[in-house]
């Protein structure tokens, strides 16, 4: 009676959660889960015994004195070596399994079509999308589910803290949600390859279960030392303020302030989701909403290193500033580039304007603001938003070139409008392909955009040259800084003429697609009246 009821709540509450749980959820199915996962977990339980000393062996890494007799072994050693080992299986299992089961889900749906039949439902693409989440990997959580009573007895044998274990297995959670979403986008924009997001994933998911561990680690023995904690912070000098917050004040605060920043990272990732499942045509943000995320993640990177503690916390500062924030605009021109279809019918409105005399007054609106208009103002905008948030950061900091003498600041804010010149183009590529009737234009776009980013780059490897002898082609490249402490001004001068050409040249070309997309899609309308 309580299952059917139950279920009967389910289905009231998230009607796609019952479909998927009706797919998944069939005896065979939950038979074999939990058949691997309690197999997997005596396997486990059994390799560890089998390193165990015996009066055959006394030897190994749980003989306390090999000398001694009978034999005494260190237990909690043994238990604390199993948690480690389940504590980093279960979360790697959890996140990589359901990436690849999610968009793996997804694309499947999509290439038979059952996808947009799903969109037609009343109900909310949110509610749709968390039914996916929650459903898809059920036997993949039903599988580590069982596992979790073997962890929590050997934390317990281990001496390790339940709090601090529950603690972890909240942050764990998080990450694996924030990834989940990340992956229920890829699909709807056309990457549907699970294997290849799934090896991808496993380059972020270990490193950052490393320095979870890391940080679990020293949690667990600041629980036994309560200088621990400080001691580690202080001697790598990993004391994290966030505007002279200590964030990294305790092993609370830190887990906090990063369960909040994914929590707002998992926010704006289901707004896109949203967006995207409601109009695929759309672009994944609206020109507003990419105002306040470039905004919103400068805001974030200006805080670690703000004020200025030392000349590490200055080196990170520069790699956000050369490293990151040109990764995400290049991100930004994905997000912001519409498709062939809503360009000719903005093409179009802007003929009609023209006629009626609204040109002058409307078009730097709709290029600001509009959801069908072109890239390049807003990339712009970014840019600029970009520039200004940093550029007090710039006047304070002292940089090096390779340990010797230190750059103008002035110089550093060159090199980052040279790379905004460098993004303006690449989005402008991007809005032309974009614009062609092409099979799988995105994925042109994408190509295209990476070869003028990797260019550069192999040429100065197939042809070694250096940044002190041609400052220019280093100057043109993503790696600006590499060269400005030997660029003279007539390097400066000659780098911002062929960027600008560059862009006046491709805008012209686009401009005209423009008019010819207006003039065709009025023709077509007209003689379909």
């Amino acid at each position: 009676m309580i299952i059917p009821n139950l279920m009967a709540f389910v289905a009231n509450w998230n009607p796609q959660l019952i479909r998927e749980l009706k797919g998944r959820l069939k005896p065979r199915s939950i038979t074999l889960v939990s058949s691997v996962s309690l197999l997997s977990q005596a396997l486990l339980i059994f390799f560890f015994s089998a390193q165990l000393p015996t009066e055959k062996s006394p030897y190994g890494r749980y003989i306390i004195d090999s000398k001694q007799f009978p034999i005494v072994i260190e237990w909690q050693t043994w238990w604390n070596d199993i948690f480690l080992t389940m504590n980093w299986i279960l979360p790697m299992a959890l996140m990589l399994g359901g990436v690849y089961m999610l968009i793996q889900d997804l694309a499947l749906e999509e290439k038979r079509g059952t996808l947009n039949f799903i969109r037609l439902s009343p109900q909310p693409g949110r509610d749709i999308l968390a039914g996916k989440l929650m459903g898809v990997p059920i036997l993949l959580y039903l599988g580590l589910a069982l596992a979790l009573p073997l962890q929590t007895i050997v934390a317990i044998k281990a001496q390790i803290p339940i709090g601090l274990l529950l603690l972890q297995y909240g942050v764990f959670a998080i990450v694996a949600m924030s990834l989940f979403s990340l992956s229920l986008l890829l699909p709807l924009v056309g990457f549907a390859a699970g294997w290849l997001w799934t090896l991808m994933a496993a380059f972020i998911v270990f490193p950052s279960l490393q320095f979870l561990q890391l940080i679990f680690g020293v949690a667990r023995l600041a629980n036994e030392n309560p200088n621990a904690w400080q001691d580690f912070n202080n001697r790598w000098d990993l004391w994290i303020k966030w505007f002279n917050i200590p964030v990294s004040y305790n092993i609370a605060a830190w887990y906090g302030f990063m369960s909040l920043t994914l929590v707002v990272l998992m926010v704006g990732t289901w707004q896109v989701l949203n967006r995207r499942f409601s109009d695929p045509a759309t672009t994944l943000l609206s020109k507003k909403q990419s105002y306040l995320a470039v905004f919103s993640l400068n805001l974030f990177l200006l805080g670690f290193v703000t004020p200025i503690r030392s000349n590490s916390w200055q080196e990170l500062g520069t790699f956000f500033l050369y490293g990151i924030i040109p990764l995400c605009l290049l991100l930004a021109i994905a997000a912001l580039s519409p498709q062939r279809q809503p360009l000719q019918d903005w093409a179009r409105y802007r003929r009609e304007s023209t006629r009626h005399h609204l040109k002058n007054r409307q078009l730097f609106q709709d290029l600001l603001w509009a959801e069908k208009s072109p890239n390049m103002l807003a990339v712009f905008a970014n840019i600029i938003i970009t520039i200004v948030m940093w550029t007090p950061w710039i006047l304070t900091a002292q940089f090096q070139f390779n340990s010797s003498q230190s750059h103008q600041n002035w110089q550093w804010i060159l090199g980052l409008v040279f790379l905004g010149g460098l993004i303006l183009i690449c989005a402008t590529v991007a809005q032309l392909v974009l614009l062609k009737k092409i099979v799988k234009p995105q994925l042109w776009a994408v190509g295209i955009v990476l070869a003028i980013v990797l260019f550069p780059f192999i040429c100065m490897v197939l042809i070694p040259i250096q940044p002190d002898q041609y400052p220019v082609p280093f100057l043109l490249s993503f790696a600006p800084w590499a060269s400005l402490e030997s660029a003279q001004f007539i390097d400066f001068f000659l780098t911002i003429a062929i960027q600008w050409t560059a862009l006046f040249l491709l805008n012209v070309q686009l401009h005209k697609n423009l008019v010819k997309a207006g003039e065709s899609q009025s023709k077509a309308l007209l003689t379909n009246r």
